[in-house]
């Protein structure tokens, strides 16, 4: 089996990044958005936040998302593609439940129940193939957000995750702590968890 190769990623990994995400985050919002929203949101990513991508003979098989900031991330995202997001919006300005979800995932920064978390820099996402899944790429991704953000001078982050999902068990093995609860979505509960970086 050829050797697993994590590097930041490029502004060409955008497209392959969102199908994985597609794939591997089935019930989130941004999921359901079409792969050009999708590739043009990790190309922003990857130009101006931290992502990481797995590679096996360069193909990208896994990622990791961060930010520093996510109400900073999703105005400068908002402001560079202007046209895109008109085609977005106009695509779905009818379907109700869409922009109620947009709504609650923009503005779901500003509206924690509790001050757990608020203002934490993020993980935003990780992925791993299925087909690679096993072989600790997931904790190697991580490994690799922790010390790109302490390089900035991070010593805490976050991350929300669905309460149903079985990812819980993943940040809950890797060093990530419970800190409270969220409803960004209604009718679905998210735990929040945060890692400190002091230690490592």
């Amino acid at each position: 089996m050829n050797e697993i190769v994590i590097e930041k990623a490029r502004s060409d990994d955008s497209l392959e990044i969102a199908r994985l995400h597609k794939n591997g985050i089935t019930k989130g919002f941004l999921s359901q958005q079409t792969d050009d929203f999708l590739s043009a949101l990790y190309k922003h990513l990857i130009e101006n936040e931290i992502v990481f991508a797995a590679r096996r003979n360069d193909e990208v098989v896994g990622f990791v998302a961060g930010t520093a900031t996510t109400s900073g991330l999703f105005k400068s995202f908002l402001l560079k593609n202007k046209s895109l997001l008109i085609k977005f919006a106009l695509s779905n300005i009818f379907a109700r439940s869409f922009v109620r979800k947009c709504f609650e995932t923009f503005f779901a920064p500003m509206r924690m129940r509790s001050d757990a978390g608020k203002g934490l820099p993020e993980l935003l996402s990780i992925v791993v193939d299925k087909k690679a899944s096993g072989e600790g790429i997931g904790k190697e991704l991580v490994n690799k957000l922790d010390i790109a953000f302490k390089n900035k001078g991070i010593l805490k982050y976050k991350i929300i995750v669905g309460s149903e999902l079985e990812a819980n068990k993943f940040y809950q093995n890797n060093g990530f702590e419970k800190i409270g609860e969220v409803e960004i979505h209604r009718g679905a509960l998210s735990y929040i968890y945060s890692k400190d970086l002091k230690d490592i």
